[in-house]
């Protein structure tokens, strides 16, 4: 069988699949935004507070609820996030809806960064949101990590070795893994992460 592309990470020799990434090794996150009175910031008043975002949508409107009426300005009614941590790089400026607040935080602890991917992708439409289950395939270390699990599914290895029976020959004919992904990029969302870790989606 050909063999897997480097691995890049601690090896786990009881992985089934070390090139599928579906667990996070990582600690579990804490997702929180700082939320703002808009009345407060247009005086210049920097008047907010940090809010779990790892609770049910009331208990967010509630939290956001008790900052506007301890506001300076009497009255205030209008919020927005101006800082968020443990979002994964989601971006939750133009979110004033905390039901979708509440939807990303339990997304990101629930499946970690290839929500994060999805969410990111889909612009934090709630309904899209929501096909995270439905549409994921898995996260690999690299597009071509990806292609050799695509390549290994198919059973193209094991026909390559029934093939390809000559010992001298055999370690030179190869699949082009960099080629396979491209071409299978066309029929799947693929969905990449700065230090090269992609997640794959449905179309």
């Amino acid at each position: 069988m050909e063999r897997q592309p480097e691995n890049n990470e601690a090896g786990d020799d009881t992985e089934p699949h070390p090139w599928r990434l579906d667990a996070e090794r990582q600690q579990p996150p804490h997702p929180r935004i700082y939320v703002v009175d808009l009345a407060s910031t247009e005086r210049g008043i920097d008047h907010g507070l940090w809010v779990d975002a790892d609770q049910s949508a009331s208990e967010i409107e509630a939290d956001i609820g008790a900052m506007l009426e301890s506001s300076p300005v009497p009255g205030a009614r209008l919020w927005m996030i101006r800082a968020a941590e443990d979002f994964d790089g989601i971006d939750l400026s133009l979110v004033t809806d905390s039901a979708v607040v509440a939807d990303l935080a339990r997304g990101i602890i629930e499946h970690g960064r290839a929500f994060a991917a999805w969410a990111r992708s889909v612009r934090n439409d709630r309904t899209r949101l929501a096909e995270f289950r439905d549409v994921y395939t898995g996260s690999h270390q690299s597009q071509e990590a990806w292609a050799w699990s695509l390549v290994e599914s198919l059973g193209w290895h094991q026909e390559l070795d029934r093939r390809i029976t000559d010992e001298l020959m055999r370690p030179y004919v190869v699949f082009d893994y960099e080629a396979v992904a491209k071409d299978a990029a066309a029929s799947w969302m693929v969905v990449s992460d700065p230090d090269g870790t992609v997640h794959v989606f449905a179309r």
